[in-house]
């Protein structure tokens, strides 16, 4: 009879220890193992920083703040007679030297340039985590505002994959003229869980704070949005630019690339790519 007794408090401890497993392994309590599959940064001093020039553009090294004080770096690029600057927020994987391509075809529109790097990658102070990193473009955002005078109605912001969740992230909490997601994923616990089966076992509130959900920002008034997607993305499906481009109520432009996969549409697609940034920002009007 003790045995049997002691069987319902077994069973009860037993499920005590696997709750508290479920939730200590949760993207949101395991903070430091999720971070370094979201997060790959190159420090400094990989990459190339001597040239001091993309496509024969030259650059001025700038740094600044992000809200907590971590100090965090960029390249601004400044061309005479541009009427709007774009604020580039890149990929999850190196460090802005390691775009040179993309760097060369934003350029290659006109308009002025800033590209930084988030917390923990470049030149930049600190670790990446989901809490920072949109700190950090907001804090880019402000130091063109601030440091460089420049009309945030000027400013177009510009997502690569993960910077498109940053992108979506700094629209909430600044007025840009407008935004451009190139590659972006749905949101956080979207990506995730096709990714890792895994994290369909965890709710939405499990997963780090802010979700980065794009298609939340997107569902509310936002300014005039042009969505880029490779229709060949394994690493985040088309489904997620379509998924984006029927989310958005505000004015939007959805431009799907045949034969583009996850970070080639600059390289394989330069012409239309540059036209299509063109395109957009014209219909923006000068300030």
């Amino acid at each position: 009879m003790s045995l049997l007794k002691a069987i319902p408090k077994m069973a009860l401890g037993s499920a005590s220890v696997l709750a508290a497993v479920y939730v200590g392994f949760s993207p949101r309590i395991a903070q430091n193992f999720y971070n370094s599959m979201i997060f790959r940064p190159y420090p400094y001093p990989e990459g190339d920083y001597k040239s001091g020039h993309i496509g024969g553009q030259r650059y001025e090294d700038v740094w600044f703040d992000s809200a907590d004080g971590t100090r965090l770096h960029g390249w601004y690029f400044r061309q005479e007679g541009s009427a709007k600057t774009i604020l580039l927020s890149h990929g999850n994987t190196g460090n802005l030297s390691g775009r040179p391509v993309l760097l060369e075809q934003l350029l290659n529109t006109g308009y002025s340039l800033l590209v930084y790097d988030y917390r923990g990658y470049g030149k930049s102070e600190g670790k990446p985590t989901v809490r920072g990193v949109i700190e950090d473009g907001c804090a880019a955002f402000d130091y063109l505002v601030k440091r460089k005078g420049i009309n945030p109605e000027s400013i177009i912001l510009y997502g690569e994959s993960l910077g498109a969740a940053v992108t979506c992230q700094i629209v909430k909490q600044r007025n840009p003229a407008g935004f451009i997601l190139q590659s972006g994923f749905a949101s956080l616990p979207k990506i995730g869980r096709q990714h890792v089966p895994l994290m369909s076992l965890y709710p939405g509130f499990l997963f780090p704070q802010p979700l980065m959900d794009s298609m939340a920002v997107l569902q509310s008034a936002h300014p005039p949005v042009l969505i880029l997607h490779g229709m060949k993305d394994v690493v985040v499906p088309f489904s997620h630019g379509e998924a984006l481009s029927l989310a958005a109520v505000g004015k939007k432009t959805f431009i799907p690339f045949p034969e583009a996969e996850h970070s080639n549409i600059p390289v394989i697609a330069s012409t239309q790519f540059v036209a299509a940034i063109k395109d957009f920002v014209g219909e923006l009007g000068a300030i």
